[in-house]
């Protein structure tokens, strides 16, 4: 047998035992492309950077390895309430799952470590925080190490989390166990900024175009907030059905504009990071099962929510960078059915957002662009995308600028 006829051979193997996986515990028959590309190289033991866009299940990505590797698979995640919702689905379909964060009772702790050295998890979920005091109690126990919103590892990206940079080091102590990182949505600087912080080997990097064509763009400058909020009602009765988030730039207006929206006839419900966790749940909850159709909230919202029917995205203010409006705008279609994303601006928010942004060149290439894509008649697409790295043609039919909307 020829070398490439083996080789051919182990990754035709490892691609079986994987949709076996995927279809017994997910119900899934078979993998997306790029999701199929990723396992199959963790799978074979390389180091894997994949960029897949909102929607594109890269939860799957390392969650079906972590079910074929022999031991435990360390999930780093930037948010209590994401870990939350991905253990609680695992444990649902009968994968033990744990995580680790601050606020669990000691003897919840001790509870998860004790499975830990008993080989009893095959996913432990922990915060960036945690890792410091972790690497010890797990080093030669882990085969692989996953890291969930990648680009909060780099100043480049739109949520940058200094304790993300703790991973390589934590990586390291680790032996240097494959890694998987995966984000939804990074500029190529933020790409060789992940790659480095975390020593990646010769990575695969798997990188999907970031153009998602069932959403129509739009931006809308209005002359007040009464105006804008009268826009958003306009826009919530002329959506296409489903559900409905919109996004407002600081806590204390998310309960404003639940409650007019709520007085204006619509199944509306506030969602910040303040709120008590059991009252985010509950609210989190309700949109989710569809009793309210419109949740308001700030950027805490939408992070490894799996909700297909969004419809219709509004923001009522200006993100500091594209990448983090175009992550949040892209809850909406998540089953690539027709969806809107529509910003309403006013010029306070350009100041708002510029403060957001914060200091250096990656906040200020970022703002610029931002500001760009509000203030002037380009096609909306290209800019969005041009800032990721991704040429598009124009027109791209899909904005308010190249429809003459």
């Amino acid at each position: 047998m020829q070398v490439g006829d083996r080789s051919d051979s182990d990754a035709g193997s490892r691609l079986e035992r994987a949709e076996r996986v995927l279809e017994t515990v997910w119900g899934y028959g078979a993998f997306r492309p790029l999701q199929r590309r990723t396992v199959l190289a963790v799978l074979a033991g390389r180091d894997v950077l994949a960029v897949l866009p909102t929607g594109g299940g890269k939860s799957l990505c390392f969650q079906v390895p972590a079910l074929l590797l022999p031991g435990l698979t360390v999930v780093v995640s930037p948010l209590i309430s994401l870990m939350q919702d991905q253990v609680g689905a695992l444990r649902r379909r009968g994968v033990p799952a744990a995580y680790l964060s601050s606020t669990q009772p000691a003897e919840v702790r001790r509870h998860v470590w004790d499975r830990v050295g008993q080989r009893r998890l095959k996913l432990l979920y922990v915060a960036p925080e945690r890792l410091a005091s972790a690497s010890t109690r797990l080093r030669g126990r882990v085969s692989l190490l996953a890291v969930d919103e990648a680009h909060c590892i780099s100043e480049w990206g739109h949520e940058f989390r200094p304790q993300y940079r703790a991973i390589g080091r934590f990586r390291r102590a680790l032996g240097g166990v494959r890694t998987v990182a995966v984000t939804a949505s990074a500029t190529p600087e933020t790409r060789a900024d992940v790659v480095r912080s975390l020593g990646l080997r010769r990575p695969v990097t798997i990188l999907d175009s970031f153009d998602r064509a069932n959403l129509r763009l739009a931006v809308q400058r209005a002359p007040s907030d009464g105006d804008r909020l009268v826009r958003t009602s306009t826009l919530l009765r002329a959506a296409r059905g489903g559900s409905a988030i919109v996004y407002v730039p600081t806590r204390d207006r998310t309960d404003g504009t639940a409650s007019i929206l709520r007085a204006w006839g619509f199944r509306a419900v506030p969602y910040h990071a303040g709120l008590p966790g059991d009252d985010r749940r509950r609210l989190l909850g309700a949109f989710l099962r569809g009793e309210a159709r419109v949740v308001v909230a700030t950027n805490a919202f939408g992070m490894g929510i799996d909700k297909p029917d969004v419809r219709l995205v509004v923001h009522l203010g200006v993100p500091p960078r594209p990448e983090a409006y175009y992550q949040e705008a892209g809850r909406a279609g998540r089953d690539g059915a027709p969806s809107d994303c529509v910003l309403l601006w006013q010029p306070r928010d350009l100041t708002m957002a510029l403060r957001l942004a914060g200091k250096g060149p990656a906040a200020e290439v970022g703002y610029a662009a931002m500001r760009r894509y509000v203030t002037r008649r380009v096609c909306r697409r290209r800019v969005l995308l041009g800032y990721l790295g991704e040429r598009v043609p124009t027109p791209c039919g899909g904005c308010d600028v190249c429809l003459r909307v």
